[in-house]
């Protein structure tokens, strides 16, 4: 009479408690470098944010036959609408934490009493151009070229 060999599946309790070992030490490792990794995650992404807003606020202008703007307060940025004065549209966008405009060369609109990015209804704009800085010093530029209403990261 032979013996049969037990078929065995699954996994013991010791594999189990080796795997989430391994897991967990990678996540111990993984987690300091998220820490550096945020402020420039922030920053690229804030970058995106304005940049598409004011190409936004340009294609409006183009596509409405009307002027439009984008304004930077402190912290947040607003898209405008210049049909009988300053409209906004949307809510504003603000900066995430750790995120700041360093250097403003946008013109002051003397109705918002703020720094103006003006796209114009024949694609032209206003000239100027704003820096992004995070808490690690890192910097983004977003410039603007009044011939073409061009909006560039620098």
């Amino acid at each position: 009479m032979s013996v049969k060999p037990m078929n065995k599946k699954g996994v013991t309790l010791i594999e189990l408690v080796v795997v989430f070992v391994i897991i967990a030490i990678g996540a111990v490792l993984l987690v300091p470098n998220i820490g550096a990794w945020l402020p420039n995650y922030r920053l690229r992404s804030s970058t995106r944010d304005i940049v598409s807003t004011m190409r936004t606020a340009q294609m409006k202008a183009v596509s409405n036959n009307t002027p439009y703007g984008v304004a930077f307060d402190n912290n947040s940025i607003q898209l405008y609408r210049s049909s009988g004065g300053l409209i906004p549209e949307g809510s504003p966008i603000n900066l995430p934490q750790g995120i700041q405009f360093d250097n403003n060369t946008f013109p002051i609109n003397a109705t918002l009493n703020k720094r103006f990015a003006e796209f114009n209804v024949n694609s032209t704009s206003s000239s100027g151009g704003v820096t992004l800085k995070n808490s690690k010093g890192s910097v983004r530029r977003i410039t603007l070229t009044s011939a073409t209403g061009r909006v560039r990261i620098e």
